[in-house]
Order: structure tokens, then sequence, then C-alpha cells
């Protein structure tokens, strides 16, 4: 058997106890090199299609991403090809990552939680856990996802947790506890955009009943209320860039952005960049633990499609090691918890920001990612950014609550 993978994914070396393993550039595999491959393992930046796939042996794709827009699906399911994600991986470190953000602008003296709604776009894997942090810190929520919100409905006689979604994810709240817990409920996308906070955490879609490409346009842009703080983490083609390039020009001041995704990307405007107050080169998602999650998770749909036997020292956990308690390495100050992000005291706030930021520098990356846009290839800048996170590990957010 020969396996052809992304030379960036860890716990490659599993693969080689079960043929050939070959370690490329995820930006430069080619059809020769997968020609008389068997399985082929890939990241985002390499698009899976029949033009890379054609007349190739592959009849196993996986992606160490939650994301599969970069995977033609229709095509590969047509040519029998098997596929594997890794959708909900990533989720704890996405959450770290708004958060954490969000404490950045805190920590500038230039935003606050206290009394604020925030709406989080697309209650999948990242979305769904965002919601539980923000249930448990007492944050009013609106939650907009049709698919979650069908699935609710259909359970409520049951009392059942609501469990579909367009990702997959429980929100582990039973359909009785979810309007009344922390402040909760389902919005319409209109009642999502007219909260404060405003997170995308939906997948890409062209097509269907609620399609995501340019959701948020030069209309809804406009429809902002003035301090609104817009997120998205998501995928950089649901906010149509060139609008919200002309909305910052032409409202300076008026809309606060934190953007880790770009429509373009790697290629991303400097004009752009530059106005956006957080901008940082796709890395929410890029923590040790969601990568070795991730290549844990394909490699076991790896054994389980070839039908082979899993070694016994890869396991079935992504803990690398480390017990929740060893995985918090947040240090507040004595006397201040978590919950103090939405105190009455700005000084309290203030603390928990610092803390947090501190764990984990996220104005430092998208300084550097700033200044660097424009002036070097888009993938080298991408890339060399994410190699500074490669010992980056979670802080341990949810463990906190």
């Amino acid at each position: 058997m020969r396996i052809v993978a992304d030379e960036n994914i860890v716990a490659l070396d599993t693969y080689s106890e079960f043929g050939e393993l070959i370690k490329l550039p995820g930006r430069k595999i080619s059809a020769a090199d997968v020609r008389d491959a068997d399985a082929l393992i890939v990241r985002s930046i390499t698009a899976v299609n029949q033009a890379l796939l054609e007349g190739s042996r592959v009849q196993f794709v996986a992606t160490a991403t939650s994301g599969t827009n970069h995977l033609d699906l229709e095509w590969l399911a047509a040519a029998g090809i098997t596929v594997a994600d890794a959708a909900g991986c990533n989720a704890d470190a996405v959450v770290e990552y708004v958060f954490t953000s969000i404490g950045e602008l805190i920590r500038g003296w230039r935003f606050s939680l206290r009394d604020k709604t925030f709406a989080v776009i697309g209650a999948g894997h990242v979305g769904g856990r965002l919601l539980r942090l923000l249930q448990r810190l007492g944050i009013r929520c609106i939650a907009c996802d049709p698919y979650v919100e069908n699935a609710h409905l259909r359970g409520q006689g049951a009392g059942a947790h609501c469990s579909a979604s367009s990702s997959g994810l429980s929100l582990g709240l039973s359909s009785g506890s979810w309007m009344e817990q922390g402040g909760f409920k389902f919005g319409t996308l209109e009642e999502a955009l007219s909260a404060d906070i405003i997170s995308i955490h939906t997948p890409l879609t062209y097509t269907g009943d609620h399609p995501t490409f340019h959701l948020i346009n030069a209309e809804r842009l406009a429809a902002l209320k003035p301090g609104t703080l817009l997120i998205n983490a998501a995928r950089g083609e649901i906010v149509d860039n060139a609008a919200l390039l002309l909305h910052l020009q032409s409202n300076p001041g008026r809309l606060l952005t934190i953007f880790d995704v770009w429509e373009t990307e790697p290629t991303v405007s400097p004009d752009l960049a530059a106005l956006v107050d957080i901008a940082t080169p796709h890395i929410a998602g890029y923590s040790i633990e969601a990568k070795v999650s991730a290549s844990v998770s394909n490699f076991h749909s790896f054994l389980k499609h070839f039908h082979l036997e899993d070694p016994a020292h890869v396991g079935n956990s992504a803990s690398v090691g480390k017990s929740n308690e060893d995985r918090i390495a947040l240090v507040l100050p004595e006397g201040v918890s978590l919950k103090d992000i939405v105190a009455d005291d700005p000084a309290r706030q203030w603390q928990v920001a610092e803390a947090v930021c501190h764990a984990f520098q996220v104005m430092k990356l998208s300084d550097e990612f700033k200044s660097g846009v424009g002036k070097q290839d888009g993938d080298a800048l991408f890339d060399g950014l994410r190699k500074k996170l490669t010992l980056r590990h979670e802080y341990g957010l949810r463990y906190l609550i």
C-alpha cells in the first residue's frame, strides 16, 4: 500500500506500519504524486478533485480539518472514493481563539462583554461549544442555525438533546432547558445580526435551503448597528470581503472586526488586513491538541476503511499525555474567576483579559500578519506564521468554568 500525506500533519508515522508513506508539501501535491497511491491524507490547502485524482488508484481520502470545501465531495462520491474529515477536533482551539481575541479588545479598553448580546451563527461543533461557554458565563445569546433549531423542535416532545445540525454536534442542552438556561434563544439571521457580537461558525455552502456563500454581504453589513463586533473564524467566503473593505473604508470606527479567514487566502488584501482590528492567517483551530485529535480521527477512519487492526500504541484518545488539570495553562489572579470577564468592575474584566491574552498572544500574531500582508508571498506568510504556532497548547478554557 502507498500513502501520500501532507508533511505538516502530525503523527503521520503510524501509517508507515501499513505501507509506504510519502510525505510532501501540501500545496504541491500533484496528480503524478498520487497516481500510484491508495490513500491521500491532506489539509485544507490541498484541492482534492477530479484533476488531482482521476486515473489514480486512490480509494481513501482524509482531511485533517473540519471544513471540506477543498474537497470535491460530489466527484469523490461518484468515483467511489471514501472521504473522512476531522469535524469537531479543533472546536476547543477555535473557541479559545474567539475568547482570547475578544480579550485583546477588552485589554485595550476598546470593548466589554458586560450587558452584551452574543449571536452565534452556526451551532455545530464550534458554535455549539462556544454557546455552552457563553451560557456558563451568563452572557445573553442568540443561536442562529435552522438545522439545530429544527432538530430542537422535533425533539421537544421527547425531551431529547439537540443532536443534529449542519455540522452534527449535540449542544448538550435538553429541549426544555435550551430557552431557560443562560438567556439562550434561537433566532433568525436578522435577529442574530442585530446582536452586539456576531460570531460566524457555519460551513461554506453554495446551495440548499440555507447557503452561506456571501451570507454577510454589503446590505447586511450596512444594517449592523454601530459598535457591533463581527468575528469570522469559519470560512472566508462567508463574508463578502470586497464589501467588507468598502464598508470599513466608508465607515471608520463603526464596526469592530476579528477575522481569521479570508475570501482569497492565502492572498489577502493589504488594505483589508490593515482595517480589521485583529487579523490572523487561518490559525484559530491550530493547536497541538486539535492537530493530534484530527490525526487520530483520520487514522481510525483509515483503519476502518482498509479493515486493518489498530496498533495498540495509538489508542483512542488525543490527550497527548495530558490530564484535564495539566492542560490548564491559564493563570488568573488570586480571587479572580473567568466569570469576572463580565464583572461590574472594568478592572476585573481587564484582569481576566490580561491573563487570557498572556496564555495565547493573538495580538502579537495579528501584528506580524498585518505587517507581512502584501510584502511577501501569501503562501509563505501563512505557512511561516503557522509554523510559529507549532507548540501552541490550548490553555484549558473549557475546564475553568
